[in-house]
């Protein structure tokens, strides 16, 4: 019996911590996606504006560092949804 229970526990400690990553990406893969927008239209009103250089590499580097944690946040919170809790819960795919 307290095999059985240790594994309960277990469970219930992994499905918390799974539901609390999918709690966090739900809204920060939205917020990194409208600063990856935010960023690119920064560089490309930069560009418009005919500056060069220095001005124009932050702008270009930020929006790809943001796409790839939008990337990463969408993917993540699309893996815990349909492989992880329905591994820990044996329950269908949501």
């Amino acid at each position: 019996m307290d095999g059985t229970r240790l594994r309960q526990d277990e469970q219930n400690s992994q499905e918390t911590r799974a539901r609390g990553t999918m709690r966090i990406w739900r809204w920060a893969r939205w917020a990194a996606l409208v600063l990856t927008a935010g960023w690119a239209v920064n560089w490309i009103v930069n560009l418009i504006r005919g500056e060069q250089g220095r001005d124009l590499w932050w702008p270009l580097v930020s929006t790809f560092i943001w796409t790839a944690l939008t990337v990463h946040g969408f993917r993540t919170y699309r893996r815990i949804r349909t492989t992880t809790l329905p591994a820990i819960t044996n329950r269908p795919p949501a």
